[in-house]
Order: structure tokens, then C-alpha cells, then sequence
């Protein structure tokens, strides 16, 4: 499974040059907008005020991007950093107060900007939530995809990127951009969690087509850089498709990955693991309950917030009347039906196993790829809950068994 560690507090994020780090939130279009900008040196730029019936011309943001943008997030100090973030506020609130015209000088900003890649990320990251055309969200994503991770945070990136695939934009470039990101600490500072680049990356193929994400996995398994090829390996064998199978039963690597977590990993779903029918032998819940269940979970925070005040609060009402122990509530979560997420959940898991039939397993699958819903480590653990339902299915059915070690 992928490496990731739960820390108490965020860890400096440093390369050899230093960076520092402001966030800014900027109220745009009604939105929360996170602004990150760390280093390079620039001067404060007085610009005009606007009003609303005085709004900034295209031509009015044009030159002031051209004076506000343009640094190098490594070369500035904290003082100037500050100033910094003076000026993209201002800058971003005179967008704002443009309306739509504004929405669509940036989309022109954006088309231009071919060397910036600060201003991508940023223009990029107002773009999505102002302009959900099919254009514009493909303009995001090459813009995106050009992002230097020395100038911009990559937990934004990823989080952007993650978005976009769930808006049906093909995310394959983005996705290969994080596997190219070598020793990377990924830090989602929201849930205090570190995630390596392939972990990371999980996020995104783990949302995509599962066919379209297996074949952008095969054609890295040819990549020169080792830890690329093993990373491609290792999600290839998670997506669990006919596509992957066949392309790692003929894969020579496996024995030149060097971490054994990898190898492991990978090992369990392409070899045969025989089951000990009675683990089977008497599922707590039906297939019809099981699929229904599954059906039923909520996938947006809307649906959490819905399923909280409903199903949420009449659990947490009953285990507050039984006076129950801690112990006991994970032992009642562990018995019951699912209500948020699968995790946790054994016997439903295991029930999923018994009961689940052969044309089933692409329900999981499906089922699993809208479990990532964020980044965050509650996606990841609901992810791989239902990885583990898969695996089994594999054994208990003899899934796929052309392909896997018997």
C-alpha cells in the first residue's frame, strides 16, 4: 500500500536555495481562493483603485500582471514577501471588481503565458471556479501542467489537478508530472499529512477511467529513471484492470524494483492467495445489501453534511443512550452497516467478499474511484478499504487468473 505518514505539525519545505511561504486567502467571485507565492525579489507597485463603476480595462491587468508578475519566488526575503502578497491582493481583488470581463482577460492572460509559471498556478487556480467551460478547463490543465514545483506549492497543485479530473478533463499529463517529482514530501497541510509524489499520483489516476489511467501507467514501465518505472508498476498493479494484468504478466521489472513494499504490494495482486473458506462461510450482509450500501454512500460534502444530520446523528444517538466504551464503538462500527465510508467496517468488507459475483468487481472499481473526493488521508484510507474488498474478490473468484501466478 502507499507510504504515508500522519505528522502533528507542518515540516519546513526547503530547497537548496530557500523558499518562504505566504498564504493569502482572497475572496474572489463568492469563492475562498488559496493564493500560495514564496520568493523572488520585487518592489511595491502602487496600483489604481477601482470602483464599480469604474472597473480595470483589460489593458489596465495586462500591465499591471506584466509588473506584479514576472519574480522568483526564491530570491525573496520575508519583508519582500510580504509586499508581495500586498500586491497579488490588490491585483486579484481589481479582477474582481472587472466581473465577467475580468474572468475573460485572465483566460487571454492565460493563453498568452507561456514562461510564468507563477502566474499559471495562480490565474489557473481563479480560472477554475469562475469559468467551467470545456475550454477553459483544458487551458488549466496545459497551463497546470507547466507548473515548476520550486515556485509552486504542490499539495495546490495536486488538489487543482484532482478537480479537474473530477470535471472529465483527461489529467494523464498532470498525473505523470507528480511520478516525475522524485523524493518528494508532499504536504496537505488541511489533515497534516505527508504524501510521497506516487502516493500523490494515486489520487489522480485513482480518479481517472481505469482503462485510460492503465495505459498511461504501461507506457511508464519503458521510463529511464527507475523509481518512475517501479512507482507506474506499482499503480498499474492497484488499478486492477485486464489491461494491467496482461501488461505486467509480460513486465521483466519486477525483480529490479528495489523497495520491498513495492514488490510486495504488487506480488499480492498478481499472485493467486488461496482462501480459507470458512472466513466466508457466513456473511453478516447480502449482496443486495452490500451493493445497495455502496450505492448510497455519499460522495460530495453536500451528501456528507445530508448523511451526518441523518443516518450520522441517529448512530451517534444510539451508541450516547447505550453509554458505550470506546472499544464498543469501534467494535459497533466494525458490525454495521456502512453509513460514511466502507473502512472500518470488517464485516461488511468481508460480506462484500463472500457475496460479490464476477460482474461486480467493476462496481468496486467504480465505487473506488469516487471514494477520492479530496485529498485528504480519510479519501486514501476509504481508497484502499475498498483495494482490499478487490484483492479478495480476486482470490475468493480466482479473478483475472490467465494473468495472475497460481
Amino acid at each position: 500500500m502507499p507510504k504515508v505518514q500522519k505528522v502533528a505539525a507542518k515540516p519546513k519545505f526547503v530547497i537548496s536555495n530557500g523558499v518562504y511561504e505566504v498564504r493569502m486567502i482572497l475572496s474572489f467571485l463568492g469563492l475562498l481562493l488559496p493564493l500560495t507565492i514564496s520568493g523572488s525579489l520585487a518592489s511595491a507597485l502602487p496600483l489604481p483603485s477601482s470602483s464599480p463603476d469604474n472597473p480595470p480595462t483589460c489593458a489596465d491587468l495586462r500591465t499591471e500582471k506584466s509588473k506584479i508578475y514576472g519574480f522568483h519566488l526564491t530570491q525573496l526575503d520575508e519583508a519582500q514577501l510580504e509586499t508581495k502578497a500586498k500586491e497579488l491582493d490588490t491585483f486579484w481583488k481589481r479582477v474582481q471588481a472587472a466581473g465577467p470581463s475580468g474572468v475573460t482577460c485572465i483566460r487571454t492572460l492565460l493563453t498568452e503565458e507561456k514562461n510564468d509559471h507563477v502566474f499559471q498556478v495562480d490565474a489557473a487556480t481563479m480560472l477554475f471556479p469562475a469559468d467551467p467551460s470545456p475550454e477553459a478547463r483544458n487551458l488549466i490543465r496545459d497551463s497546470l501542467s507547466q507548473a515548476d514545483f520550486q515556485e509552486s506549492d504542490p499539495a495546490n497543485y495536486l488538489s487543482l489537478a484532482l478537480e479537474l479530473g473530477q470535471a472529465g478533463v483527461d489529467i494523464r499529463p498532470l498525473a505523470v508530472k507528480l511520478l516525475l517529482y522524485p523524493n518528494a514530501v508532499i504536504h496537505i497541510s488541511e489533515h497534516a499529512l505527508d504524501l510521497d509524489s506516487d502516493t500523490a499520483a494515486l489520487f489522480l489516476y485513482g480518479t481517472m477511467d481505469p482503462s485510460q489511467a492503465s495505459n498511461s501507467l504501461a507506457a511508464l514501465l519503458d521510463a529511464p529513471e527507475p523509481y518512475v518505472r517501479a512507482a507506474a508498476a506499482h499503480l498499474l498493479a492497484e488499478q486492477m484492470t485486464g489491461e494491467g494484468f496482461r501488461t505486467l504478466k509480460k513486465w521483466d521489472g519486477l525483480p529490479k524494483i528495489q523497495e520491498d513494499f513495492r514488490r510486495n504490494d504488487i506480488q499480492a495482486i498478481m499472485k493467486f492467495q488461496p482462501q480459507n473458506p470458512a472466513d466466508y462461510a457466513n456473511p453478516k450482509f447480502t449482496r443486495e445489501q452490500v451493493l445497495q450500501t455502496i450505492a448510497s454512500l455519499p460522495h460530495t460534502q453536500k451528501e456528507f453534511d445530508e448523511v451526518m444530520a441523518t443516518k450520522g446523528a441517529a448512530f451517534d444517538q444510539q451508541m450516547r443512550e447505550k453509554k458505550v466504551t470506546q472499544q464498543q464503538l469501534g467494535q459497533a462500527v466494525a458490525d454495521s452497516l456502512p453509513i460514511y465510508g466502507v473502512a472500518d467496517h470488517t464485516a461488511f468488507q468481508t460480506s462484500a467478499v463472500a457475496t460479490l459475483q464476477p460482474d461486480d468487481f467493476a462496481t468496486i472499481r467504480e465505487a473506488r474511484r469516487r471514494s477520492l473526493y479530496n485529498v485528504s488521508d480519510e479519501s486514501l484510507t476509504e481508497y484502499l478499504a475498498y483495494t482490499q474488498i478487490m484483492i479478495g474478490m480476486l482470490n475468493h473468484l480466482d479473478l483475472f487468473k490467465e494473468y495472475r501466478q497460481h
